[in-house]
């Protein structure tokens, strides 16, 4: 099945469109558009792509990542802790904010806590893009912080042959930097920082006291950041423009340097260093800015190009050079787009309040609508039902009367019975009350240690005491919990239930009655219990239960 998705990167100079499509071939670019910020919604309809359902990237300061540390938890209870942080964050500024969450595939050095890491943004800046790509004829369904978008890129792209490299990556916008540190394929470390490239156009507007556009024009042609040009300038202008912007420019390297120290804090990792850097973004191009962070940073620095091999052979002409001009700062867009595209890819997607409202109308109202017809639908066919049975009920009166002596006279035996049953019941009951919580563990233990795989283990085996009521068991049950790992590329789901199918016919379980239930079954990751009664009813058994309670 392909995967397509429509991505929207928001620049503050550039809106990027791309359009991807995700086969058994790999990654492929369908369109690719960019547009002035200042065209808006007239520029972005003009490039001519469907923008139904798509992905918008989230950066700056409307959003914030934080790090949140909790204690290993199965999916419904890290929802509910979850939802409690967001809304006492949402209650703290004002109620609007929207957020999402996902555990970061790496633990803590020494730790029994796993780290989310949760985004949260400001519902006005989701409305804004909204508002636009909706003007444009089309929605976004999510936002993705541009730093998540950047991962998902490398991890579809880059070879990675080395599980122990440590590399950065890092996209140098005009007004924010996006960080994400990744160890092999594990990411480690995210972050978004405002600043970027328009510090270097202030220092410069500052210096030459020129605006901002010129200050732009004299980076883009004269500023040359590398080391190894000190001394041999292209022109005396060039030396002036350099020496005005340098300082502010080292605001990359600290951006980098603080975060690997903060990613040392948070997973204790203290030897944690810094391999590679690849860069992308509009302050990927600077001249010399490669070579000033490979100076400082003591590693090599490269520009990162997924494009060399996402296929691109299907893109209009215009397309294509719009690419090649902006493949630095198109990067972003494509991982906004696998990570709507990719179900494996990893996840933070922000929904708008819209979506949001129109996923609890599907969820939940429109159920109960459903459910209001079924039942006038149900309440009117019963009435015409009833009526055709009370004429069947007068007639059949009669015979009920002739025959109501014989039913008490068989009443009053079935009475008999049923006490005697009954007191058969109590006495087994008492039996089974004795005989299961010594012998029965044991035998289910023996059971378990005879059956479970090297991927699952056991946490903890209890006995249930009988209970009264609708559901609850009469005999005491034994109750065994445990969770199975992907271990050396299993699948948890196989192993699962290989083992309870090897539990049920286990010699020491015939005849045992063993329900099997989990929590949801992740791909990685799973916890399980068994409920196994050793004195299961006998079908004959259920018949006369239900036949008494009647």
């Amino acid at each position: 099945m392909v995967g397509k998705a429509v991505s929207v990167d928001p620049g503050t100079h550039t809106w990027k469109v791309m359009a991807l499509k995700d086969g058994k071939r790999g990654l492929a670019v369908a369109r690719f558009g960019a547009v002035e910020a200042s065209e808006g919604a007239a520029g972005l309809a003009a490039l001519g792509i469907p923008l139904r359902g798509a992905v918008a990237g989230v950066a700056g300061r409307d959003m914030t990542l934080r790090y949140t540390q909790v204690p290993p938890s199965p999916d419904w209870q890290l929802r509910q802790l979850m939802d409690l942080e967001i809304q006492d964050l949402a209650g703290q500024s004002g109620g609007n904010l929207s957020a999402d969450y996902n555990l970061l595939p790496v633990r803590a050095e020494d730790s029994d806590f796993d780290v989310v890491l949760l985004s949260l943004v400001k519902n006005d800046a989701l409305d804004q893009v909204a508002d636009v790509v909706g003007e444009a004829r089309g929605d976004v369904a999510g936002h993705v912080p541009n730093c998540i978008a950047l991962y998902n890129a490398y991890i579809r792209t880059a070879a990675i042959d080395d599980e122990d490299e440590v590399v950065c990556l890092a996209n140098l916008g005009n007004e924010t930097i996006d960080l994400a540190l990744v160890r092999g394929s594990t990411l480690l470390f995210a972050r978004n920082l405002s600043g970027g490239c328009k510090v270097l156009d202030e220092a410069i507007a500052q210096s030459f006291n020129v605006s901002a556009r010129k200050a732009d024009q004299l980076k883009r042609d004269l500023l040359d950041l590398d080391p190894a040009s000190r001394g041999r300038y292209a022109s005396s202008q060039a030396e002036k423009v350099t020496m005005a912007a340098g300082g502010a420019a080292s605001a990359f390297v600290s951006a980098i340097q603080s975060s690997v120290q903060f990613c040392r804090s948070q997973t204790k990792i203290d030897d944690l260093q810094l391999d590679r850097v690849l860069l992308a973004g509009g302050g990927a191009k600077l001249r010399g800015v490669r070579g000033m962070l490979r100076e400082s940073l003591r590693c090599p620095v490269e520009l990162f190009d997924p494009f060399e091999i996402v296929d691109t052979t299907g893109l209009p002409d215009d397309d294509a050079e719009q690419l090649k001009e902006l493949g630095s700062e198109a990067v972003v867009a494509l991982g906004l787009a696998i990570s709507r595209a990719d179900p494996q890819a990893y996840s933070i997607e922000i929904l708008p309040e819209a979506v949001k409202r129109r996923q609890r109308f599907l969820q939940r109202t429109v159920w109960n609508i459903g459910a209001g017809v079924v039942g006038a639908a149900v309440l009117g066919f019963g009435a015409v039902q009833a009526k055709e049975s009370l004429t069947l009920a007068s007639t059949a009166e009669r015979r009920v009367s002739v025959q109501r002596r014989n039913i008490e006279q068989t009443h009053e035996e079935a009475e008999k019975l049923i006490a005697g049953n009954a007191a058969d019941r109590e006495l087994t009951d008492a039996f089974a009350q004795r005989a299961i919580p010594l012998h029965g563990v044991l035998r289910v233990m023996r059971a378990v240690r005879d059956t479970l795989p090297d991927e699952a283990w056991l946490k903890s085996i209890e006995v249930q005491k009988p209970g009264r009521g609708r559901g609850a068991s009469p005999r005491p049950l034994i109750v065994a919990q445990g969770e199975v790992r992907a271990i050396g590329g299993i699948d948890v789901g196989d192993a699962y239930r290989s083992f309870v199918q090897a539990f049920r016919e286990h010699e020491l379980m015939q005849n045992a009655g063993v329900v099997p239930t989990s929590e949801d079954l992740a791909p990685d990751h799973s916890t399980f219990e068994l409920r196994v009664d050793l004195l299961p009813d006998p079908p004959e058994a259920s018949a006369d239960a239900d036949q008494e309670q009647r």
